[in-house]
């Protein structure tokens, strides 16, 4: 029998891949791997993150062998999701359309799955663009609201605030039929663009208690550390800029 561990990657396209992890293999050979799927050069600004037996979300240390981090001690294949780990201030400054696509897959699985807090109109607007990437131009509101039901576009929040999922497809439809003539390219830009410009994107969000054991929010960016309240993680009560400067421009080490 085979020593290592059987390890099930998500991937940002849903794509899922099945490895056996060798016990000397380091998580960046991890990455390499991985990356070699999707021919992505640009890897650098992406990891894989795990959840714990406590529940915790927590990244692979890339210096670190992939089997000595403390995956749950649950049967079955270790569970990863290989996700967007760094972020920067503007995608123009990435190099590759390959990254581009992917920062935008990232983006808009975290507005859907609600770790990204985004206001109803500005979902709508964003939903109406994922549908110019996929589809194209609109055609009729009955493909519309057949093809919006297949795209993970409107989060259960937004849903839950409006009187009718019907309601939340007519706004979509609305933003949707002023784009038309746009490319895939340009909607794909004009997404990230609008979802850069919201304060919480990019923003890693960890609960942490203070001396007196009150709990708060630490978000980890680009732009530096935050404190925020349990209840807002839009504006935060202090923030500290702490940036390492590599080759791709400043990040930061999360």
């Amino acid at each position: 029998m085979s020593e290592g561990r059987l390890c099930q990657v998500q991937l940002l396209d849903d794509r899922k891949l099945e490895m056996l992890v060798q016990p000397k293999l380091l998580s960046r050979e991890l990455l390499d791997l991985v990356s070699s799927h999707f021919n992505l050069k640009e890897k650098e600004y992406f990891g894989f993150t795990y959840v714990d037996d406590t529940g915790q979300c927590k990244w692979l240390q890339l210096d670190r062998r992939v089997l000595e981090h403390d995956f749950s001690k649950k049967s079955g294949p270790i569970a990863l999701q290989f996700l967007v780990r760094f972020y920067i201030e503007s995608i123009s400054l990435l190099k590759e359309h390959t990254t581009v696509e992917l920062f935008f897959l990232n983006a808009k699985s975290a507005i859907y799955n609600g770790d990204i807090e985004v206001e109803s109109e500005l979902v709508f607007k964003l939903a109406a663009h994922a549908l110019q990437e996929s589809k194209g131009d609109y055609t009729s509101d009955e493909n519309t609201r057949a093809e919006l039901k297949k795209l993970p576009a409107l989060p259960t929040k937004v849903l839950k605030e409006h009187p009718s999922l019907a309601y939340c497809e007519e706004r979509v439809i609305e933003h949707y039929k002023l784009l038309k003539g746009l490319s895939r390219g340009q909607a794909i830009v004009q997404y990230l663009t609008l979802v850069e410009s919201m304060p919480t994107y990019g923003v890693h969000y960890y609960e942490v208690k203070d001396k007196q054991g009150m709990p708060w929010w630490l978000g980890i960016s680009y732009k530096g550390i935050g404190q925020y309240d349990q209840q807002d993680k839009v504006k935060p009560r202090k923030v500290r800029c702490v940036f390492l400067t590599l080759s791709v421009g400043e990040i930061c080490v999360i």
